[in-house]
Order: C-alpha cells, then sequence, then structure tokens
C-alpha cells in the first residue's frame, strides 16, 4: 500500500496582508488536524513565529520551525525541503503549513514542493490587502510611504501573488468603499478569471478553504492566469496587422514546441534549445541582469472589452521582429496604466530563438524560450510540422512560425496608441 502523502498549503502575500492573522485563525481551529507550521522571514529575528506561537496560543513551539536571514524561493530552497521532510518523517504531524515572506513570488516555492519526498502540495493561498489594491490599481502613490522595496518591484510581486494560486483571500474588505471593491475585484477577474476567492476583514476563513482542499494543480493554476488564457483563446486579436505584416496574416497561432520560465517539471514541452537568459529592464535604473529567475527583493540581501471600470484586455499580434534598441528604449516610456503584459516575441538580430515578453507594473523582463521551428534544421522541422498540423496550417511564408503575439491588461487601454508605439519597435 503506498504511503499516505502529508499535505501541504502555502501560504503567500505581501507584507501586511494579514497572513499570519490568517495563520493563527486556522490554528487555534484545527478541526482535528496536528499542523506543523514553517514560517520564513527576511530578517536575522524571526518576528512572525512568536506572533503565531503568542496569537494561537502554542506553548509546544516545536510545531512551528522558522526560517530567518534568506528566502524560501532562492537562499533557503534546500532548507526549507530538508525541514519539510523532517517533520514528516517525525510523524507528529499531518498537515503542514508555509507562511512565505511577504516579498517571495509564490510559483518558485511551489516548484519545490511539488519535488517534495512524501508529500503533496494541496492548497496554494494568496492573501491580499484590499486596501492596498485600490492604491495600486489606482495608480496611487501611497504605496511606497514606507516601503523599503521599490514600487516596480511591488507592482509585479502582487500580480505574481494574484496570478499563482489556488485560492484568493481578499483581506481587510471593511478598509474600503463599495465602489472601490468592485473595482478590485474587476481587475482581480482579469488577472485570475475563475479563482476561487474568498472576501473577508479580519482573517476570517473557514478552516476547509485553507486545509485539506485538492485545489493545487500547477499546470491548471499556471494556465488559468488572465494572460495565458488570452493568448491560448486568441480573443480580441489586433486587426491592424496587415499595415505591418510579412506574409500572409494568421490570426491565431500556437506553438507546441516553446515553453514558459517554470521548471520543466511541470510541462515543458516540444523543441526548445537548453540555453537561458534573462534581458531585464527596470524603469528608474540602466541594469540589466543574468539570471534566469529574477526575484523582487534581490537589490536589498484601446482594450476591446472594457467594464465600467475602464479594465480590458486585447492581443497585439506581428509577424515582423522588433528591434532590440528600439524596444529597450520604449520600456523607459512604457505606458502606466498597463497592469500586466506577456506573451511571445523574436528579435531582427537573433531571429532563430523565440523569447517570453513580461511585465509587472513598471517592471519589464524578458528570457529564451527556446528555439522557432522555422529555425530547425529542415529534417527536424518536416517532423514537428508533420506531428502538428496546427502549426503546418498557420505557417507563414516568410517567418514560418516567428511572431510576436502579447496580451496587454490595463486601464482605459488605448488600443491604437499602444500598437502604433509598439509597431515603432518593430525592425
Amino acid at each position: 500500500m503506498a504511503k499516505k502523502l502529508t499535505p501541504m498549503t502555502l501560504l503567500c502575500g505581501y507584507l501586511g496582508a494579514g497572513k499570519t492573522t490568517l495563520m493563527n485563525k486556522v490554528l487555534t481551529n484545527q478541526q482535528g488536524y496536528k499542523v506543523a507550521v514553517i514560517v520564513n522571514d527576511i530578517g536575522e529575528v524571526n518576528v512572525d513565529a512568536k506572533l503565531i506561537a503568542d496569537g494561537a496560543k502554542i506553548t509546544d513551539t516545536s510545531s512551528i520551525v522558522p526560517l530567518t536571514n534568506g528566502c524560501i524561493c532562492c537562499t533557503l530552497k534546500s532548507q526549507l525541503a530538508q525541514n519539510i521532510e523532517n517533520l514528516i518523517k517525525s510523524g507528529k504531524f499531518d498537515y503542514i503549513m508555509i507562511e512565505a515572506s511577504g516579498v517571495c513570488e509564490p510559483m518558485p516555492i511551489a516548484q519545490e514542493l511539488e519535488l517534495i519526498k512524501n508529500g503533496k502540495l494541496d492548497n496554494v493561498v494568496g492573501v491580499v490587502d484590499a486596501a492596498r489594491l485600490v492604491d495600486e490599481f489606482a495608480g496611487g502613490d501611497r504605496l511606497l510611504k514606507k516601503d523599503t522595496m521599490g514600487e516596480e518591484d511591488i507592482e509585479s510581486l502582487l500580480v505574481q501573488q494574484i496570478e499563482f494560486c489556488s485560492t484568493l483571500i481578499i483581506n481587510k474588505k471593511d478598509l474600503v468603499t463599495e465602489d472601490e471593491f468592485k473595482k478590485v475585484r474587476k481587475v482581480i477577474e482579469v488577472l485570475h478569471p475563475g479563482v476561487k476567492v474568498i472576501e473577508t476583514s479580519h482573517g476570517d476563513v473557514d478552516v476547509k478553504d485553507v486545509l485539506e482542499t485538492g485545489s493545487f494543480d500547477f499546470e491548471k493554476v499556471y494556465a488559468s492566469a488572465g494572460w495565458c488564457q488570452k493568448l491560448e483563446a486568441g480573443e480580441d486579436d489586433d486587426d491592424d496587422e496587415d499595415e505591418v505584416s510579412t506574409g500572409s496574416t494568421t490570426g491565431e497561432h500556437e506553438h507546441h514546441h516553446e515553453h514558459d520560465e517554470h521548471n520543466p517539471e511541470h510541462g515543458e514541452e516540444g523543441h526548445h534549445c537548453d540555453e537561458h537568459c534573462e534581458h531585464h529592464h527596470d524603469h528608474d535604473e540602466e541594469e540589466h541582469e543574468g539570471h534566469h529567475h529574477h526575484h523582487h527583493h534581490e537589490h536589498r540581501h484601446e482594450g476591446e472589452s472594457e467594464d465600467e471600470y475602464g479594465i480590458g484586455t486585447f492581443i497585439y499580434f506581428r509577424r515582423k521582429p522588433f528591434d532590440r534598441q528600439k524596444l529597450d528604449e520604449f520600456a523607459d516610456k512604457w505606458p502606466r496604466n498597463i497592469i500586466r503584459c506577456k506573451g511571445l516575441m523574436w528579435f531582427s538580430d537573433e531571429p532563430e530563438m523565440a523569447w517570453v515578453f513580461e511585465t509587472s507594473g513598471r517592471q519589464i523582463q524578458a528570457g529564451y524560450s527556446g528555439q522557432w521551428v522555422a529555425a530547425c534544421p529542415p529534417d527536424e522541422q518536416k517532423k514537428i510540422l508533420s506531428a502538428n498540423p496546427q502549426i503546418q496550417a498557420e505557417w507563414d511564408s516568410e517567418v514560418g512560425d516567428r511572431m510576436i503575439k502579447l496580451c496587454i491588461i490595463g486601464q482605459n487601454l488605448d488600443k491604437k496608441e499602444i500598437s502604433k508605439q509598439l509597431d515603432a519597435c518593430l525592425a
């Protein structure tokens, strides 16, 4: 008989969102579970561990494992895995909760947890502060008053935490107006349509919504992000393609050889090269990072479908490549009202390679995604095309499967103007 896997819940959310309060609520009402907690704090003293012990009235603190002075999505990865495996081996606990530091991205931690022996990732819970989201999506500047992170880092982190979760808890609802809250919900619906959302004011969430939910599936969560669904569906394709296209216009076009920036264990498929690098551009500094995984705290250790709040999306689709220098210069003037942009692109000086282009707020980055089928040797190209009739059917006579296809999400988007600005970056 196979050994029962110990379920784990990952709790993510920016500083002050209410993760520790939620953790205490769960621990004081465990409903028969024996829960062990791993708490990550960037500082040398793990304040959260004490707050959890005091708040949940825990006297035997052996159930709380603090990981301090590092981040579990980078420097403390191996320590996290070892601690969890030790907790499972002890046999004293039947559930493990991990409270990530407020400056952690959820995806790399989830990748690590999926590799834990005798454990299974059951739920990734994102906790967001309604008042902070109102500030963020209204373009307010209160976000920066007491923060040591840059604005572009916070924006990107909030988007990542909304997009990559199986349960999203909107906390502190009582601190915003009804109309403000409706706007927050609209933005969330565009960023992560269909995600389970729980609204609360003081972290009051039923244990059954956090523990033993069976709700997490890496591929489904990754594919449920709004940008991913839009690119898959091909909705709202930019209809100005004929002004700048090379060869035929094919409309919707999917690539079976490409991969995004998640672990090969999770669905990278088909043809791609093994080389990875990252091109990174921040608005406020001329800096290019050379590593593939970018963490947001590293510097410190005309939408066609708008709603009444002006939240909309559209697909920018072109067959010509970007000029690398022109795109880099445009990054300094990236429209402030674009909340999220992600998709595929290619550069004129490197026509064989596909890139993933990604923005969250003002943070802009790009990384190699793989090799275009059109750049493969003829024999391999023929084999791939015969196995993928959709690529064959949508093949462009001049550029093959090369393309720029970006899903753009934002507020009061001027589709024609944004498209015009991106067109100016084409080679």
